[in-house]
């Protein structure tokens, strides 16, 4: 019997052309707004089976329902989609309330086309990459945001991902084709800036550690974001040399800290395209003896989706670089693929909550209820949670009464040079003793 015969009706629309797909997504974005998003996902599918998906239309059709069935438990009824070809679907998420819901729609995707579609006597594997884009965030434009999404298909296809979120308008406008040559000579000049941001202990208000970040030199004639220099950084080559420079200012801050009667924990982001080294261990440990810093004053702060390429790679440097002192963290928790796999298996000692979820919760009553689960999650596992980008009252109040651990962002402190550091704490606890 063929599978077609029990395959019930799928309530998605499917749009009957790509012109009429762009018709619905000129309407959707016309409604547009900051509290109601709309998405464009582009799916390219990369079908085992393109030969006979080409040649054979019953047997194409008969994948098509399959893959419908699939997705349909995964999307709403509102959304709407179109495939290209055989092997390229459109989607359309209208009226979300925050971009976040986006990503966590593409999660659900790709964990139920994870597993190989049966058509009688043949099993068809996909291997999606997915570009997201979303309006108004990206673009006022209905084609501008379609092709960010193809473009961000295709960065995620050519760099192994399983998805990517497009880059803003403001942050493609700033990339410049003599960039790589500008980070190289900002390299050599040893002028990077290295900021910090203070991680606030919601119990007792007071600061536990902070967070290194990099930025492009004030003083440099062009602005360059921080997304954009790390992309350049790890396109080119250079987030090696980058990182050993972040690291190095680290060591030397945390020494003139230490000095002046204060040890603090400093997290360090670690690249993706960086935990593909083999020797990224013994970096780490020359860096730390030639500075007389034990591995303990230094957390290690990795993001989730740097861990869905190689899972045993990844669990074996985990340990490694656990085995060595160093504390570890799952930066932007919720955003990647399988996470719970990674608290079962990874030797972590913290979670941080994604902006995207911190930003919209006051206002977003499904951004609450996921980072209320991210918080019983970690809990649950025994680990303290950490909220980024928390910029209001209204957002810290919010978390407090969910028993989120810890937060940093601009409410309390936006990052700040080194020799600042010692004088905001100071002021910060003697504020939180008179409270």
């Amino acid at each position: 019997m063929s599978n077609s015969a029990t395959t019930p009706a799928v309530s998605l629309t499917e749009l009957a052309s790509v012109s009429v797909f762009f018709s619905e997504l000129q309407k959707e974005m016309a409604a547009a707004n900051e509290t109601s998003s709309v998405a464009v996902l582009v799916m390219s599918l990369q079908r085992s089976d393109r030969i006979a998906a080409l040649l054979l239309d019953e047997y194409a059709e008969e994948v098509k329902q399959q893959f419908l069935l699939r997705v349909h438990p995964v999307l709403r009824s509102k959304d709407k989609f179109v495939f290209v070809n055989e092997n390229e679907c459109w989607f359309i998420l209208p009226q979300l309330s925050s971009e976040a819901l986006s990503v966590l729609a593409v999660h659900r995707l790709l964990s139920e086309l994870n597993v190989p579609i049966k058509v009688n006597d043949h099993t068809v594997f996909l291997t999606p990459s997915i570009g997201i884009a979303c309006a108004p965030m990206h673009t006022h434009s209905a084609f501008a945001l379609l092709r960010a999404a193809d473009t961000a298909q295709k960065h995620a296809h050519a760099a192994n991902l399983k998805f990517l979120m497009a880059a803003t308008e403001e942050s493609n406008q700033v990339i410049a084709a003599d960039l790589p040559k500008m980070l190289g000579e900002v390299l050599d000049a040893n002028s990077l800036m290295v900021v910090y941001q203070p991680k606030v202990d919601l119990a007792s208000r007071r600061m536990i550690s902070v967070e290194a970040l990099v930025r492009w030199p004030g003083d440099h004639p062009k602005t360059v974001p921080t997304n954009i220099l790390i992309d350049v950084a790890e396109r080119t080559g250079m987030i090696e040399s980058l990182t050993l420079r972040v690291l190095n200012n680290v060591m030397r801050d945390y020494c003139t800290w230490k000095a002046a009667g204060l040890e603090v924990l400093i997290w360090v982001n670690l690249s993706t395209r960086l935990l593909e080294l083999e020797q990224l261990p013994k970096i780490l440990q020359r860096v730390l003896n030639i500075w007389d810093v034990p591995a303990s004053a230094i957390g290690l702060e990795i993001t989730e989706s740097a861990f869905i390429h190689d899972i045993e790679h990844s669990t074996d440097l985990l340990f490694e670089l656990k085995k060595l002192g160093f504390h570890l963290s799952i930066d932007d928790f919720g955003t990647g693929y399988s996470s719970l796999a990674y608290l079962r298996r990874f030797p972590i000692d913290e979670l941080k909550i994604d902006r995207m979820f911190v930003h919209g919760m006051a206002s977003s009553m499904q951004d609450k209820q996921i980072v209320q689960s991210i918080i019983d999650l970690g809990h649950n596992f025994g680990l303290p949670v950490i909220a980024e980008g928390v910029e209001t009252a209204e957002t810290l109040a919010e978390l407090d009464a969910l028993g989120c651990d810890q937060v940093q962002g601009y409410f309390f402190a936006k990052p700040m040079q080194a020799e600042h550091i010692l004088g905001w704490r100071e002021r910060f606890h003697a504020q939180a003793t008179d409270d």
